[in-house]
């Protein structure tokens, strides 16, 4: 049987996502309250990112297809309304899989753990969308990381560094950062929330070497203030690991071009993963700063989200099988998140708190 995929959100990441998934030839439903959204993802966004509308895609508002089951739900709405659609979907026609796109919400602990609770006792297996740790280049790294002859990890660090130029050029119909969420940290905006992909990366490869789970934060961060509301435009985390190790996360809102990095020191030697526009890359550099290999992944923007679609096919073939972008992955990110702003607002560092006692 060919899959089934309900997209909530007609914006950029639903586009790519939908996308994706009909790469695969899966049936997709593109679900969004609009009328204009869904208009302009059949008119322009997607025949200008694709070459063509693909007419193997449905569009649909939310009466049209109540009560209507599906293999896949997408969540690309929002961030403040992610974990009241999920709910939604877990409790009326729950799939066989979810997959929320990052961030996993709004920085709301109390809404964030009552959907922890209901995501543990459900059928179905819930994930969240950091594509990255599908990427080509973050698979290199991991693999390059563990040759014996760099020795012991002294240091590890991970930037997303991107203005508002870059997602308002992705949001061509969006006036300015205002227009949505995104000028917002209440709503799930923000530097740490919206670039969440360095912090997830972060704890991903810290995780990846060894390094165990964040378990304190100490975070700078510059607070932006508007006539609606306020963002953190720069934030800048020091995560204590469980290994002891103190890494570095970066995420800002002004940096342009932009600077996507990650970054392993070892005792001999340094490791650097960085993200472009039309290609991926990872390069080992020697004790001294000299270049010793580069390994380089050309690619299309629609290719970042190869891998992701691709671990889903596979967990619907074997959801028995473990998942780098489980529910809890994601949750983790908003705990570190949440820890650092309460470090910001207490101007000390502050133990990392779980979500759930099943966490």
């Amino acid at each position: 049987m060919i899959p089934t995929v309900k997209v909530i959100g007609a914006g950029s990441i639903g586009n790519h996502l939908a996308h994706g998934c009909r790469q695969q030839g899966w049936h997709v439903t593109i679900v969004d309250l609009n009328a204009g959204a869904l208009q302009r993802t059949k008119d322009t966004i997607y025949p200008s990112r694709y070459g063509a509308w693909d007419e193997g895609i449905t569009l649909a508002s939310p009466p049209e297809v109540k009560g209507k089951a599906f293999d896949v739900v997408i969540v690309g709405t929002p961030p403040a309304t992610h974990l009241a659609v999920a709910t939604s979907e877990l409790s009326n026609t729950p799939p066989r899989l979810m997959m929320i796109e990052k961030p996993l919400s709004h920085p709301d602990p109390q809404a964030l753990e009552a959907f922890v609770k209901l995501a543990d006792h459900s059928t179905t297996r819930v994930l969240v969308g950091y594509n990255q740790r599908h990427k080509p280049n973050t698979l290199k790294f991991i693999e390059a990381a563990q040759n014996p002859s760099l020795g012991g990890l002294t240091g590890l660090s991970s930037h997303m560094l991107e203005s508002w130029d870059g997602i308002l050029k992705a949001h061509f119909w969006m006036e300015n950062e205002k227009d949505s969420y995104l000028a917002y940290t209440e709503q799930g905006g923000g530097a740490l929330l919206e670039h969440s992909h360095a912090l997830n990366l972060f704890l991903y490869l810290a995780q990846a070497l060894g390094q165990g789970k964040p378990t304190h934060v100490d975070a700078k961060i510059e607070w932006v203030a508007h006539d609606k509301g306020r963002y953190d435009r720069d934030s800048h985390l020091r995560v204590t690991l469980e290994s002891g190790l103190v890494g570095e996360v970066r995420q800002d809102l002004h940096t342009w071009p932009a600077e996507k990095k990650a970054t392993a020191t070892f005792d001999n030697g340094t490791l650097t993963w960085t993200m472009g526009d039309t290609s991926d890359s990872v390069s080992q550099y020697s004790a001294t700063g000299k270049l010793v290999e580069q390994w380089n992944f050309p690619k299309t923007r629609p290719d970042d989200f190869a891998g992701e679609i691709q671990h889903i096919r596979s967990l619907l073939d074997d959801r028995s099988q473990p998942s780098s972008l489980d529910l809890h992955e994601g949750v983790q990110v908003m705990e570190v998140a949440l820890a650092a702003f309460e470090s910001s607002r207490m101007g000390r560092a502050v133990e990392v708190s779980p979500t759930s006692e099943n966490h």
